[in-house]
């Protein structure tokens, strides 16, 4: 009996079934690899679409260097700057008789 219904439902050869079977897988494998490609190249363009381009380094003399150093010290906050600001800010929320809510631990240059 259950012969008779296999045979019934199932009326291709085994032939043709491993066929289509080896037709599908490599059907699917290179679809996906076609969409991995596709995704790889798109990927690529983006980089280079959204790259920043490299500074060129301009090659400085020597007083050149010294200047921007020079430069560069003018700008910074002495630790003595920084203490009389801290300690006029402490002596202005003293006399408000408020609660300091801040401690200065380090100042950095961003």
């Amino acid at each position: 009996m259950i012969n008779g219904l296999l045979s019934d439902w199932f009326k291709m050869n085994v032939g043709d079934g491993a066929f289509y079977a080896v037709f599908g897988f490599v059907f699917v494998f290179l679809g996906i690899a076609l969409l991995v490609a596709i995704f790889t190249v798109l990927g690529l363009i983006m980089k280079k679409v959204n790259a920043r381009k490299p500074k060129k380094r301009k090659i400085k003399s020597k007083t050149e260097e010294a200047k921007s150093k020079t430069d560069q010290k003018e700008d910074e906050l002495s630790p003595e700057t920084v203490a009389a600001i801290t300690a006029a800010i402490m002596a202005v929320y003293e006399s408000e008789n408020a609660k300091c809510e801040f401690i200065v631990r380090r100042i950095k240059r961003l």
